[in-house]
């Protein structure tokens, strides 16, 4: 009647299953979301940079966001700035917020939530 309990490992193996996974997805969209924070956090820094600059205009500021949100692989992301290049007066701050679509891989198993998350950042500069 001895069994070698590789039933019962396999039943409990299949219950646990379904939570490891879980557990996995949200441990992947954690890093993701992470790794995007960044590029958000970079890409406004980088814009807010390019406006204090008294020569540049909006439109280069987005451009300036643009192409360092490409070269890092994201896409579909919003600039806004106040402020910037030519419009402010020395002394004046430069503000300018990037804001990125995040699509959670765990969005999915949660019933009514789309799985997007829009991360957002700011930085702020002084013209020079």
């Amino acid at each position: 009647m001895a069994g070698s309990g590789l039933g019962q490992a396999t039943v409990e193996f299949a219950l646990l299953l379904p939570v490891l996974i879980v557990l996995i997805m949200g441990v992947l969209d954690f890093a993701r979301a992470f790794n995007v924070m960044q590029v958000v956090t970079n890409a406004a820094r980088e814009g807010a940079r390019a406006g204090i600059i008294p020569t540049n205009t909006s439109a280069t500021v987005t451009s300036t966001v643009n192409t360092y949100l490409t070269s890092a692989g994201q896409s579909g992301c919003s600039t806004t700035g106040t402020n910037l290049g030519s419009a402010a007066a020395a002394g004046a701050t430069t503000t300018v917020t990037v804001t990125c679509p995040l699509q959670a891989l765990t969005g999915t198993l949660i019933p009514g939530w789309s799985g997007t998350i829009n991360l957002s950042q700011t930085a702020t500069m002084r013209h020079e």
